[in-house]
């Protein structure tokens, strides 16, 4: 049984799980893409905030102990913006990697 809890932490799909308990329990989800990608398809929980804006609007966030997950294109541009959240005091921020990763797991 040790060896399967130890496969569930390592595959992708217990991440994706992870994040939908969260999102369930009302993280916020941010979408760090482009409009232009976010305007071709999103989560529906997501707001929009690209990479390249996170630093001004993470100003804007009161409640830094919020759960928030991020998601992109690759998971790339998600664990960047989690790495710039994370560095501005923010405590519960989880990658979920790409939006195609969290819908493939999403819980019917």
């Amino acid at each position: 049984a040790m060896f399967q809890s130890l496969l569930a932490k390592l595959s992708g799909s217990s991440n994706g799980e992870k994040c939908w308990q969260l999102i369930d329990q009302g993280a916020r989800v941010i979408d760090v893409r482009s409009p232009e990608e976010f305007a071709s398809g999103h989560l529906p929980q997501a707001i929009n905030v690209p990479l390249p804006t996170l630093d001004q609007w993470l100003h804007q966030v009161e409640n830094k102990q919020h759960p928030f997950v991020l998601y992109c294109g690759a998971g790339i541009r998600a664990q960047k913006g989690c790495d710039i959240l994370k560095a501005n005091g923010f405590e519960c921020v989880v990658n979920g990697g790409s939006l195609k990763d969290l819908v493939c797991c999403q819980p019917s």
